[in-house]
């Protein structure tokens, strides 16, 4: 079995991850959820900026691992990864992650690495504007941290990613479950179910 890769990514509050849970949701057993945000260098060393720690930034991200693991699920095998609440050092825990014949990955760096895009069968990209972004946010609301890194670095890095993807969002305006609606009919399934062709 080699795994069908949806990619999904967009900024902070695209409703990247609402949309990746929903469509597992939707495709049932046969789908998988896959979060990069399980690859940020929490406890190493992330960029500084304005005396801050730069989570926007590409060099947050541990790619060569992300890229090792994702090619290992490519290969139809299970990979280990750590999990753990947004930027806590504690609790963090392995777990084996079992490839699915879908595997939907979302992150909001995810378009950046050209590497990391081959793997990808079909790449989504969430878009809303930055006000509509920044008021759906539910965690690390630090005002300074969004004024000084996360929008300057959104339009620096994540937002001209979009020109990459098969299709684009606009979560403003859809409802996630219109989003799916969206998703499936650039998509269908093979008689067997086990994988998209498009």
């Amino acid at each position: 079995m080699t795994p069908y890769f949806i990619g999904i990514a967009g900024g902070s509050g695209s409703g990247k991850t609402a949309l990746a849970k929903c469509l597992k949701k939707h495709l049932g057993t046969k789908a998988s959820v896959f979060h990069i945000d399980n690859y940020q260098k929490i406890g190493g060393k992330p960029p500084r900026l304005h005396g801050m720690d730069n989570w926007d930034h590409p060099n947050a991200i541990y790619w060569n691992q992300l890229s090792k693991d994702l090619k290992i699920l490519k290969g139809g095998k299970p990979v280990i990864i750590k999990t753990r609440e947004q930027k806590q050092l504690t609790n963090a825990k392995k777990a084996l992650f079992n490839p699915k014949p879908i595997v939907i990955i979302e992150g909001y760096l995810l378009f950046i690495k050209p590497g990391i895009r081959k793997l990808l069968n079909f790449l989504v990209y969430c878009d809303a504007k930055d006000d509509i972004r920044i008021k759906r946010r539910t965690k690390f609301k630090h005002t300074e941290y969004v004024e000084k890194i996360l929008l300057p670095m959104h339009h620096k890095y994540i937002e001209p990613t979009k020109k990459f993807a098969n299709l684009i969002l606009d979560t403003e305006k859809y409802s996630v479950q219109k989003c799916i609606e969206y998703i499936l009919k650039r998509l269908h399934m093979s008689k067997n179910g086990s994988n998209f062709v498009y």
